[in-house]
């Protein structure tokens, strides 16, 4: 696990609310995490008009709400560029309904591509990797719970897509992030 630690959901969730955000804290942690895996400079506030467009009406973020955006942004792009690969998603507690559980997932998936795409990354492009964790992530993006199956079993089987999701997570990232910083393969092109 990674020494960096992402807030718990539900702070995240009544500080966005207190700050009358349009935004969950899975939409705005998928969010900033595309745009991350899609090579945003973690340092500085580049990401403060896509935020305040899609989570505040393009209104400017006030000073709470800027630095919880500020802190996530620290602490997943910690996490990304550190050696645990590991790829945390802001999600809400195991304990939570799986139907709540699986609606956060979708949103924060749904939000991932959004951010990617945001970074005008030119799809034909991208390696081979990077394409086929993006139709992953679309695919489970339409996933959803049956209420009428045994939740016992799609509580693990979501399990695993969770787990599926990071690693969707950092290979976008490992290939048009790090891979880059590191000399190995050319940037991430450009629309």
């Amino acid at each position: 696990m990674s020494e960096v630690k992402l807030p718990a959901y539900e702070a995240v969730e009544a500080a966005l609310k207190s700050q009358s955000l349009a935004v969950t804290p899975s939409e705005l942690h998928g969010l900033l995490t595309g745009m991350l895996c899609g090579g945003l400079p973690a340092v500085g506030e580049h990401w403060i008009g896509p935020i305040s467009d899609y989570a505040n009406n393009g209104e400017s973020l006030d000073g709470d709400a800027r630095t919880l955006t500020q802190n996530l942004v620290e602490i997943t792009s910690k996490e990304l560029a550190g050696t645990g690969f590991d790829a945390s998603l802001l999600l809400p507690d195991d304990d939570a309904d799986l139907m709540v559980r699986a609606e956060a997932l979708s949103e924060w998936v749904n939000c991932f591509l959004s951010g990617l795409g945001l970074m005008g990354l030119n799809q034909e492009k991208l390696p081979a990797s990077v394409q086929e964790a993006l139709g992953d992530l679309q695919d489970i993006a339409q996933l959803g719970i049956d209420d009428e199956d045994d939740l016992e079993e799609q509580a693990a089987l979501f399990e695993q897509v969770i787990e599926h999701v990071r690693m969707c997570t950092l290979t976008c990232y490992f290939e048009l992030v790090s891979r880059h910083q590191s000399g190995q393969s050319d940037a991430p092109t450009l629309h």
